[in-house]
């Protein structure tokens, strides 16, 4: 069974739903204890204790008619005295009839029973029932009755308060260990919630980045396939992109041994072309008046662009297909520099472009000697291309802490903002592209890109919309002495 992301979801959720229920199950049932504690502590012992004052009260109301009624033996008095003695008997049975433990209840009988006792014994003294000569006897056994009714009241109050005492310490310590434990469950419940968040994104993003990874490849021509372990939607997605990404890698497979065989095929009769052309050119087989010297011209320069752009292709096809060959070694990257610039140089002479360099001593980079001057020499064209007449165009040349940096300025027609990102794309055209004086193939920056980054260099760009663009290249340097200063040797021939 596959673990979807809708079910990690709903497990991970559900086990969040079902902490907090168990929590507030549980806080709830403490709860409820705590307030039947809390109840039968105000329903029994309160009303008891309150019962029992009321007969401590009575009973100490009873005490002087009592004692007059037994001495005098006055009917008035011992009628109030039977008057209190009937609610001190009233407040008794309802206190009887509470909710009592069992020695509580043994101790209210008790008290009921030496009431009724000392009732009876001042009823008989009262009307001279049983009375001594002395009635020392009765008056002492009343007595002892009377104090041990208030003993035994006294208990009844002490173990009332102390039964109440202790029924709110067991309440406010269950609430304490109630809020104890819920804070401890609701400390849980959030590190479970964390921890299933955390890994609920983690099972999302991760495979979502991998497949922003892969797709970016795919972007850049690379058809890696997607590796995405999980179970789940995912997974489906990836294995969806990784079946569009074979069929995409075929399609651009034909298409680059297509163009691979169109360029091949294309070399034959270009040089062909450029040897008949050459001849005519020379006039060897009849002059050419002017207008044919320049359709010439104009077909001359037809030609070198089919044949760069069939070169450029054929390179970069080589660099992507892995097929290219590298001979690294330490080079002098300014004599790399000298016949490319002075190249560039001539080419910049049609259109008034001035052209300067900057240059300080610099070390040697690991490079091949063969592939360097197609970037230079791509960059310097693409310079010259954007550039209007009158412009100028400035080589800087300095060591850098990635090793040495060459950048080429010019005083052209800009990129713009969202062109930026894309210069090095291959095919890509800018918007403002029909501002140059020739149209590009979109292949020659490509190509830079692809031989710096394949010496371990990095290439990039910064333009401002009409003011002009500064391409710089910067490559790894390797351990030896600065070159000396070249830019004083072409200094005067590129002036």
């Amino acid at each position: 069974m596959k673990f979807t992301i809708k079910r990690k979801m709903l497990v991970g959720f559900g086990i969040i739903i079902v902490l907090m229920i168990a929590t507030n199950l549980y806080v709830l049932r403490q709860m409820q204890k705590v307030t039947t504690t809390t109840t039968q502590t105000y329903a029994y012992d309160f009303r008891g204790l309150d019962l029992a004052k009321q007969m401590q009260a009575i009973l100490f109301e009873e005490e002087p008619y009592a004692q007059k009624a037994a001495v005098l033996q006055d009917a008035e008095y011992y009628k109030v005295f039977e008057g209190q003695s009937k609610v001190f008997n009233d407040v008794a049975d309802s206190l009887a009839s509470t909710n009592l433990s069992d020695a509580d209840r043994l101790l209210v009988n008790r008290i009921r029973e030496r009431h009724a006792w000392f009732a009876d014994a001042v009823r008989r003294a009262t009307h001279g029932i049983g009375r001594t000569n002395d009635g020392a006897f009765d008056e002492n056994a009343r007595s002892d009755t009377l104090d041990a009714l208030h003993a035994d009241l006294r208990q009844y109050i002490s173990e009332s308060e102390e039964a109440i005492r202790r029924s709110m310490a067991e309440a406010s310590h269950r609430m304490t260990k109630s809020a104890n434990v819920a804070y401890i469950l609701t400390a849980i419940t959030f590190l479970i919630a964390l921890t299933a968040a955390v890994v609920i994104t983690r099972t999302l993003t991760k495979p979502i980045s991998v497949l922003i990874q892969g797709t970016d490849q795919i972007a850049e021509g690379k058809f890696t396939p997607i590796e995405v372990k999980t179970q789940d939607e995912m997974s489906l997605l990836a294995r969806a992109i990784n079946e569009m990404t074979a069929k995409l890698e075929s399609i651009e497979r034909m298409r680059t041994e297509m163009m691979h065989h169109i360029s091949h095929e294309l070399r034959t009769p270009l040089q062909a072309m450029t040897s008949a052309l050459n001849l005519m050119m020379d006039q060897r087989y009849g002059s050419l008046n002017t207008e044919q010297a320049r359709l010439a011209e104009f077909v001359r320069e037809g030609i070198n662009k089919i044949t760069t752009f069939s070169h450029q292709f054929l390179d970069i096809s080589k660099i992507e297909s892995g097929a290219m060959k590298y001979s690294f070694a330490p080079t002098d990257l300014l004599a790399v520099l000298a016949p490319v610039i002075e190249e560039a140089k001539l080419i910049a002479l049609r259109k008034n472009i001035a052209l300067t360099i900057n240059s300080v001593p610099i070390p040697k980079v690991k490079g091949d000697a063969e592939k360097l001057p197609h970037v230079f020499s791509n960059l310097l064209s693409n310079a010259i291309k954007y550039t209007p007449e009158s412009g100028r165009i400035r080589i800087d040349i300095a060591p850098s802490k990635f090793g040495v940096r060459v950048s080429v300025t010019d005083s052209g027609v800009g990129i713009a903002p969202e062109d930026l990102p894309n210069v090095f794309t291959k095919f890509y055209q800018a918007k403002n592209r029909d501002k140059a004086s020739t149209r590009g193939t979109g292949v020659g920056l490509a190509l830079v890109k692809a031989l710096v980054e394949a010496h371990g260099g990095r290439v990039f760009a910064e333009s401002t919309v009409g003011s002009g663009t500064t391409f710089t290249v910067e490559l790894p340097a390797v351990k030896e002495q600065l070159l000396p200063d070249f830019a004083a040797s072409i200094q005067q021939s590129v002036n």
